[in-house]
């Protein structure tokens, strides 16, 4: 037996301006029998923050606005981010050293890690690192990931920031569409947001 499963891309990393809401695309589920929701956010500048408001709607209809049923709603994101320029001319795509000018937020316990986000000038080009460490080599403060990046980021406009999260939804069997609305009117003077969301989808087992 084996599953017939793919992943595919629902909303890009976009920012999400102080007060303002993401209304994410409504993705077809209808063609599955099981589906998950992958939802990545990030704070996007060093403003205090008492956190923004993620939800997870389902509809019993095909097209219809007037069915969506909220089936997550919790606050994410809380607290005042460190942010520090990427130093490297360019940052390689693979590259599991980041040279930075400061580590203040950055640091790990040993044994631990911190996800942080590497918002690129290009924004859907932006992604999530896991932080296993930092380093001082040679005077240069080093911000060592895991995996290693997935692209090529240039010098002085890809900014690291140690405030981001992940969360994964399984969605009820019968669910027709849903999508994922990010809500940054929770503070109303607080930090911009970025956001990311992605499906998987079991379709068949053969």
């Amino acid at each position: 037996m084996a599953l017939t499963q793919a992943g595919s891309s629902v909303d890009v990393w976009a920012l999400i301006a102080q007060n303002a809401v993401r209304e994410g695309a409504a993705v077809d589920v209808s063609d599955a029998f099981a589906s998950t929701l992958h939802v990545d956010l990030a704070l996007g500048n060093t403003t205090a923050h008492t956190g923004t408001r993620m939800l997870v709607q389902i509809s019993s209809a095909a097209a219809d606005d007037e069915f969506w049923t909220t089936v997550y709603d919790s606050i994410w994101l809380v607290g005042t981010a460190n942010t520090e320029v990427v130093l490297d001319d360019p940052l390689a795509a693979s590259a599991v050293q980041v040279h930075v000018a400061d580590l203040t937020g950055f640091t790990v316990a040993t044994g631990g890690t911190l996800l942080a986000f590497m918002l690129d000038n290009t924004e859907a080009n932006s992604e999530l690192v896991r932080i296993t460490s930092t380093s001082v080599e040679t005077g240069n403060d080093h911000i060592n990931i895991l995996d290693g990046v997935k692209r090529e980021h240039a010098v002085t406009t890809t900014v690291l920031s140690n405030i981001a999260a992940q969360a994964t939804f399984d969605l009820p069997l019968g669910t027709l569409r849903a999508r994922v609305i990010v809500d940054n009117l929770y503070d109303a003077d607080g930090a911009t947001v970025y956001s990311r969301t992605r499906i998987t989808k079991t379709t068949a087992v053969v």
